[in-house]
């Protein structure tokens, strides 16, 4: 539901006051952008020492697996660096990965242009690439990492990757669900910690019953009068436990009834195929592309669908025909927006605000072209500061901060990424001259 439109900041910056915040703002990017560089220095000192010991190695003439070697040569570093000689070996492995494999990300990080958490993101999602898809999926997430926080560049390098890579899903899928299973080890105080892996599809819907239920429970001993101290967290871990344990919530009223939701984006091939073997991905929102039978099955139990039409070049969300037409502005911005549309949020968009770009209170209109998805904490911070916002096309969404630096961020496209390239991307490192 659509919040009430929250009276305007009593607080403006001074001009003073933005000009030492712009100042201190750009003096961190500026050492954010030395520290990348410094990271792409250890790596290029990584890969000659761990060159220099392939040398040794072959002049040894020993066929050992055990590569003394390079043992010897990471002993050498970590002692110098008090780092252990086992956390080297990984480090000269990880760099020669970057530097052999994956040269534009190397560079863009000796640039300055990303951060050495982008770098690993981008290699964990890449590296199972072929060389020439490797240069392919560079070429369209760097220009993204440049301006994406490492969470939503996570997202999107999943999605990318998958649409590159030759082996389709299905048979990744099928070799991944080798290594589901449930393991449990101790912690301290009496506590200890359960992890199961299993299909990305159910395990979201797990987090995200236990997380209605836990939602629901807190509201309930709200009304009751009910001093509970537990945090969300609490509910779900309490919430879970009972039901493996008795099959059965501890809860209020309704909890049980409750039903997980995801969404899930699932190209028409992938349900039409005469044969029922279509290999497209479908996209598991939050997440990234899950294997196209257990998308069948999904489809096959929805209560409710709602058809979504992109533009066929940038994938870019035109409209929803909804078979049951209630609430579809809301299916509309869910399916749009998928989470928080602030500055590197990532909060979903089922446990955020609706918000008017133009508040309705001045006349804006309560249409899709005027609403976007903001969690409480960023919708309360649009309405109690200086931050200021307006909407363009397909869901474009400019900010200018209260120091005057402007930022711009369209919604994601997650089923088509043959164009991505060709969409254009503001320049978001150091923020731009404010348009408004």
């Amino acid at each position: 539901m659509t919040s009430q439109a929250i009276a305007p900041a009593p607080w403006i910056p001074t001009d003073e006051e933005n000009a030492r915040t712009s100042a201190l703002v750009d003096e961190y990017v500026d050492a954010e952008a030395q520290i990348a560089r410094l990271r792409a220095r250890q790596a290029s000192a990584l890969v000659g020492l761990a060159q220099i010991a392939a040398a040794q190695a072959r002049r040894s003439g020993s066929e050992s697996e055990y590569d003394f070697a390079t043992r010897s040569m990471a002993a050498e570093l970590g002692a110098a660096a008090r780092i252990p000689d086992g956390t080297i070996r990984n480090r000269m492995s990880d760099a020669l990965t970057l530097v052999t494999e994956f040269p534009a990300t190397f560079t863009a990080l000796r640039d300055g242009c990303i951060t050495e958490a982008h770098a690993k993101v981008i290699l964990a999602a890449g590296e199972r690439l072929d060389d020439d898809s490797r240069a392919e999926y560079e070429s369209i997430v760097l220009p993204r990492a440049e301006v994406m926080t490492v969470g939503q560049l996570r997202a999107l390098v999943k999605v990318v990757a998958e649409r590159i890579d030759p082996l389709p899903i299905a048979a990744r899928h099928e070799e991944a669900m080798a290594t589901r299973g449930v393991w449990a080890s101790p912690l301290e105080g009496g506590m200890a910690q359960l992890l199961i892996v299993g299909p990305a599809a159910f395990i979201y819907a797990m987090h995200d019953r236990v997380t209605q239920m836990g939602t629901k429970n807190k509201a309930i001993a709200r009304a009751a009068g009910d001093v509970d101290g537990r945090t969300l967290d609490h509910h779900r871990a309490d919430l879970l436990i009972d039901m493996v344990l008795t099959g059965t919530p501890t809860a209020g009223e309704g909890v049980d009834a409750i039903r997980a939701v995801i969404q899930v984006t699932i190209p028409t091939d992938t349900l039409t195929d005469d044969d029922g073997i279509g290999d497209g991905a479908a996209f598991l929102a939050g997440y990234g592309p899950i294997d196209p039978d257990t998308a069948r099955r999904l489809a096959a139990s929805a209560p409710t669908w709602s058809r979504l039409w992109q533009h066929c070049e940038t994938g870019a969300l035109l409209s929803v025909d909804a078979y049951t037409p209630t609430a579809a502005q809301r299916r509309f911005l869910t399916a749009r927006d998928e989470h928080c549309r602030f500055p590197g949020c990532r909060q979903p968009a089922r446990r955020s605000d609706v918000d008017h770009t133009v508040p309705y209170s001045e006349g804006g209109p309560t249409e899709v072209t005027n609403l976007a998805h903001l969690c409480e904490a960023h919708h309360r911070l649009k309405h109690h500061s200086p931050w200021r916002t307006r909407q363009g096309p397909d869901g474009l969404l400019e900010y200018v901060s209260p120091a005057g630096r402007a930022y711009a961020y369209k919604p994601t496209p997650m089923v088509r990424f043959e164009a991505l390239a060709e969409v254009p991307m503001p320049d978001l490192r150091m923020g731009r001259d404010a348009p408004f």
